[in-house]
């Protein structure tokens, strides 16, 4: 038997790596910063363990899993979120040959977090980008500003997370809407201090491509299109559904990892450009995602398929066949999604093309089955998640 430890468990990737893992035969054991998380309470959970929070305690947190790795024989690691797997390739040398980590190493990792690097990369191998100007600092704004001839603007970190002391200064995507919003944006933000970016924003739906890559080939495919976000104006997926490969976007991405030789799973994200028609590379994240568990029910085993490719156990096949039109839902994601656009119809959005109204987001709320439909979280076999969650939530609200 495998022993395998997930890290961050109270993430929704994390349960869907458990169930994976789990109904494959492996010992699963999950870390997060308390002993009971989203993913430890899956029946597929043999241990909960708490550890420090990475973010705020960095050293700690490396050394705690170091302890789990030694004290509960672990096999294989899965870091699941950007913080994890920096702080785990930290101390990468310390753990046992034997011990095998589900992430790319720092190297690889930096080659594709950093955004500057990798749309200037992109650019170099003729990939579709936005109109995008590079600032190594907020000291650049004055010379480059009047370079900007159309607002809004979109502006980036160049890296999501940055090691600052023990902890992490952490930064997403702003927009301003006039050359005194993007001053006064860079005048007041921590992180814009740091390298970044400023884009065109490009209009236009957004689609995910995912993969398990090995060097120079992909393993393992799979792409869905978000159908509801929060917040509704962008943001975290909570209704997804499955779309056939974008020839143009596997392609694309193909290069873009073969160029840094990529070994493992990673999200590529575009948004085709109403403009021209071209898919225009968003960004790229070197981990698990938040709607694994889609492709997940549509035959497209991620997880259990990395785990494969450390191991080295057998060849993997490359796996591009699933079915188109399959939905996932995250319940509690959705009650979100409508309560803030009850709350907010007396007032604009700036809800993405194609949002449907309000009227029709509480009916599909309340439809529970529906074919073709699964849930993020909710399981009939393994109800121990929802009852988590459920309790969490209302704590908090």
């Amino acid at each position: 038997m495998t022993n395998v430890l997930i890290t961050d468990g109270e993430n929704r990737s994390s349960l869907a790596v458990v169930r994976s893992l789990g109904r494959k035969g492996c010992r699963v054991v999950v870390t997060a910063n308390r002993a009971r998380s989203l993913a430890s309470c899956s029946r597929y959970c043999s241990r909960g363990i708490r550890v420090p929070d990475p973010v705020w305690s960095g050293v700690a947190y490396g050394a705690a899993i170091k302890d789990v790795v030694d004290q509960e024989k672990i096999d294989a690691v899965f870091p699941m979120t950007e913080v994890s797997i920096y702080l785990i390739n930290k101390i990468r040398e310390q753990f046992p040959d034997a011990v095998r980590l589900a992430c790319a190493g720092a190297d690889k990792m930096a080659a594709v977090s950093n955004k500057s690097g990798l749309f200037q990369l992109a650019e170099k191998l003729n990939v579709p980008v936005p109109k995008t100007l590079y600032l190594s600092g907020a000291e650049d704004l004055p010379a480059r500003v009047r370079e900007i001839d159309q607002y809004p603007v979109v502006v980036k970190p160049a890296f999501s997370k940055i090691p600052q002391g023990n902890g992490f200064l952490s930064g997403g995507v702003e927009y301003a809407a006039s050359r005194d919003e993007l001053e006064q944006l860079y005048a007041t933000s921590d992180v814009l201090q740091h390298p970044s970016l400023i884009q065109e924003k490009i209009q236009g739906p957004g689609t995910g491509l995912f993969t398990l890559f090995d060097r120079d080939r992909h393993l393992a495919l799979f792409s869905h299109r978000r159908i509801r976000e929060k917040p509704p104006s962008g943001g975290v997926s909570v209704i997804s559904e499955s779309v056939p490969l974008d020839a143009e976007m596997v392609d694309a991405s193909r290069r873009l990892l073969a160029a840094v030789e990529w070994r493992g799973v990673a999200m590529v994200e575009f948004k085709r450009d109403l403009r021209d028609g071209r898919a225009k590379l968003m960004e790229i994240n070197g981990r698990f995602w938040g709607s694994l568990q889609l492709a997940i029910v549509c035959g497209v085993d991620f997880p259990a398929l990395y785990l494969d490719l450390v191991q080295g156990e057998k060849p993997v096949d490359v796996v591009k066949e699933y079915p188109a039109g399959h939905k996932l839902k995250w319940f509690f994601g959705t009650l979100d999604h409508l309560l803030i656009r009850l709350k907010n119809h007396h007032h604009a959005l700036n809800l993405p093309p194609g949002t449907p109204p309000v009227w029709r987001a509480v009916r599909d709320f309340l439809k529970i089955r529906e074919k073709n439909t699964f849930f993020d979280v909710i399981d009939r076999k393994d109800m121990g998640p929802f009852l988590c969650e459920t309790a969490d939530y209302f704590k908090r609200n």
